[in-house]
């Protein structure tokens, strides 16, 4: 197939190369981390949008793990 030509205008072609190579920058100078397995008991509360009363009832009853105080994150 051959070579297709298509007008642009350049300063908007510049404009999305400029934002490509901010977007090249943030991605090349970002880590990203698995999420913790263990959490405190606000955040998982605040995760699955329950009490804190609630979420510590689930961990007497078994129904949560937990390990020096933290219970086990959902997002892990």
């Amino acid at each position: 197939m051959p070579e297709q030509l298509i007008a642009v205008d350049a300063q908007a072609l510049e404009r999305v190369l400029d934002r490509l190579a901010q977007i090249e920058h943030i991605l090349l100078h970002s880590k990203v981390t698995p999420p913790s397995k263990w959490i405190t008991i606000s955040e998982y509360a605040q995760k699955v949008s329950k009490s804190e009363a609630t979420v510590r009832r689930w961990v007497r009853d078994g129904k949560l793990e937990r390990h020096n105080g933290l219970v086990k994150n959902p997002d892990s």
